[in-house]
């Protein structure tokens, strides 16, 4: 029964080099197959936090379950940060000034100019 236990707890950490190499193979291009590729990497780790009470009754016959139940949150937070990391990349997160400019109020003109008369 230990051993079931630490492969649920393990399950979100084994997940992660197949995450990497998916990451990888999808590009940082906008396109559907990148952008489903970080929806689920997203999705899957939420889905797993989502559901961590019945992940924990499940551990509840360990004798380490406390620790169990750190390293499935440790793996599934890796999870999240990788698909974190997959959308800056994309540039898809709002990480640069630029990205704020619509908040940003217009500058006030310190002079106006008109043009000379005509003659």
């Amino acid at each position: 029964m230990e051993k079931r236990c630490w492969d649920v707890a393990l399950a979100p950490l084994k997940q992660i080099p197949m995450n990497l190499f998916i990451m990888y193979m999808a590009g940082n291009t906008i396109s559907i197959f990148p952008a489903m590729m970080v929806c689920m990497m997203g999705w899957r780790p939420l889905q797993a936090l989502m559901s961590l009470s019945a992940t924990l009754k499940a551990l509840e016959s360990s004798s380490r379950r406390a620790l169990q139940g750190l390293v499935f949150l440790v793996g599934n937070g890796l999870g999240l940060a990788l698909a974190l990391y997959k959308c800056q990349a994309m540039g898809l997160l709002p990480t640069r000034p630029s990205d704020w400019l619509a908040f940003v109020a217009p500058p006030q003109r310190m002079e106006f100019t008109g043009g000379g008369m005509i003659l």
